[in-house]
């Protein structure tokens, strides 16, 4: 082997790294020069090695020259101190130590320039070839969730100012290279998949020298295709935990007592998310009533039903099978006639995810109050229960305020006062409007409504229930979501226009229908 004998007698400490970026590189050979080390240049397409050439005990290190080392490099070829061999990549790959038969020949300025050009070229840092476009920048990017790829990294590649020559992205490494001649380039994929994202990985400057300089052997395309995916997959998890879990929005409102009920979506999304959900864009209306309030006429609920008769039809299709149409989980707000809401609830049931917010008329408000205390445990109560079985009930849900019995209608009133009708009573000791501020009054209201609702199915057995409720719209939603489908009693669902006037018969609804009398007139809809 042909090595330039030594100019000084000093020998300086210059062992360098083990492996030597640019910098690194560039630092190292000028203390060779100083020195008068001679160096000698392996290389092998994109694989590069250095040695002492002058001292020999040293072992090669990997090296990636670049334009800071490239100018030390003239500088030695100018001094005659630089020496190169080509070698087969596998043998140069291999090599840890100089092989006392390589034959290394002297290296001129011009040489050593286009050796470091061509193997710029080959990584694909030259500017020449295609350049990864700026949508495939963009998902490789997105998919790193701009963290390096390389297995067990991480590192934050925000901060890191990228190499943009040529509008090519230094940091986006490439599998397999875009340049046959590169690391684990081949000439049928190269140009093929230079700038499909997925064989692009995001990494850190320490970990692209690695796989494309340093030791490319060791990172062969199938290993690193797998660390992409595992770091794709990981990342895509993560970011899917960001998400808070999907509802749809669903209104059931009513003009009431001449005042308008219109709430803009914001007002909704905004109680959605308070309760950790983010709202699917869209809000459906079902039943909506904008008409004149007009319920002390005696055929109200039969013109209410055959008006609304596409509404329910459309709301049973929606509904007839859980989750049939995507809806997945529900987010509901009431604030309608209680007949109707039960209908709704009736309608939607609980075979799906279902959350029901209350409006707050004090507040103007949906979003539940979290500095509100939940009602103590014990405060919804039932009373009346009996243990024999019983033709008909009546329910009267009394959260808002006592059922006067002189509202209650005199048929049921007389049933009541001879003993034939048991009184079951769903109230709290103080009933108010404000009942129900927290979703766990709802959750306490619903246990007790269960209660009251099996009890009388399984016990009294009744072939009609009549129910009166004056209460929150959240809690006539829920009590009828209990009214399973084909396998309860026949309800019949009471009403009154206002306070001072005696509660009617709006509507009954049996296992598989709804229906409205009124002298000879009746509408019937199916709910199956």
């Amino acid at each position: 082997m042909s090595t330039q004998p030594p100019q000084s007698d000093v020998t300086p400490n210059v062992a360098p790294p083990q492996n030597l970026d640019d910098a690194a590189l560039a630092s190292w050979l000028e203390q060779c020069r100083r020195a008068g080390h001679t160096v000698g240049y392996l290389h092998a397409e994109s694989l590069c090695k250095v040695f002492n050439a002058t001292t020999l005990t040293e072992p090669l290190y990997p090296a990636d020259p670049d334009r800071k080392s490239k100018a030390i490099f003239k500088k030695l070829a100018k001094n005659n101190l630089l020496r190169d061999l080509n070698l087969p990549n596998a043998t140069l790959s291999a090599a840890i130590t100089v092989d006392p038969s390589w034959i290394l020949a002297p290296t001129t300025s011009k040489s050593i320039t286009d050796l470091v050009n061509y193997r710029l070229n080959v990584l694909g840092r030259s500017g020449r070839g295609g350049d990864i476009s700026q949508s495939t920048a963009w998902k490789v990017w997105t998919e790193a969730g701009g963290r390096c790829m390389f297995e067990g990294c991480g590192e934050d590649m925000s901060a890191i100012p990228l190499y943009t020559g040529s509008a090519r992205i230094g940091y986006l490494a490439h599998i397999i290279a875009s340049n046959p001649h590169g690391p684990r380039g081949t000439q049928a994929d190269s140009h093929r998949l230079a700038d499909d994202p997925d064989n692009i990985m995001l990494m850190c400057d320490a970990h692209h020298r690695l796989i494309d300089c340093f030791a490319p052997s060791e990172y062969q395309a199938a290993r690193l295709y797998a660390m992409r995916q595992a770091h794709r997959d990981l990342v895509r998890n993560y970011m899917k935990s960001l998400a808070y879990p999907r509802v749809k929005a669903i209104t059931l409102l009513a003009d009431l007592a001449g005042v308008q009920t219109n709430f803009q979506e914001s007002d909704l999304i905004a109680a959605v998310l308070d309760i950790g959900r983010a709202m699917i864009p869209g809000v459906e209306q079902y039943i909506r009533r904008t008409e004149r309030d007009d319920r002390r006429t005696s055929e109200f609920w039969v013109q209410y039903l055959h008006e609304h008769l596409l509404d329910i039809q459309h709301m049973v299709s929606r509904f007839r099978i859980p989750d049939a149409a995507g809806v997945g989980e529900l987010a509901v707000f009431p604030l309608h006639h209680v007949a109707t809401l039960v209908l709704a609830g009736r309608i939607i049931g609980e075979a799906r995810p279902v959350r029901v917010f209350q409006y707050h008329r004090h507040k103007r408000t949906w979003r539940w109050d979290k500095t509100t205390t939940p009602q103590p445990a014990g405060t919804f109560m039932a009373d009346g229960l009996i243990s024999r079985p019983a033709n008909e009930v009546l329910i009267s849900v009394e959260l808002t305020a006592n059922l006067d019995s002189n509202a209650v209608p005199l048929s049921i009133a007389n049933e009541i006062e001879r003993g034939s009708m048991p009184w079951i009573r769903i109230r709290i000791p103080d009933p108010n409007p404000a009942c129900i501020q927290h979703p766990a009054d709802l959750d306490q209201f619903m246990n007790i409504a269960r209660q009251v609702i099996n009890h009388i199915h399984d016990v009294v057995r009744p072939q009609r229930v009549h129910l009166i409720a004056i209460s929150p719209a959240s809690t006539a939603f829920c009590f009828g979501q209990m009214l399973q489908a084909g396998h309860h009693p026949t309800y019949t669902i009471y009403d009154r226009p206002d306070r001072d006037s005696p509660f009617v018969d709006a509507f009954s609804i049996d296992g598989h229908r709804v229906t409205a009398e009124a002298g000879h007139r009746t509408t019937t809809i199916e709910l199956r």
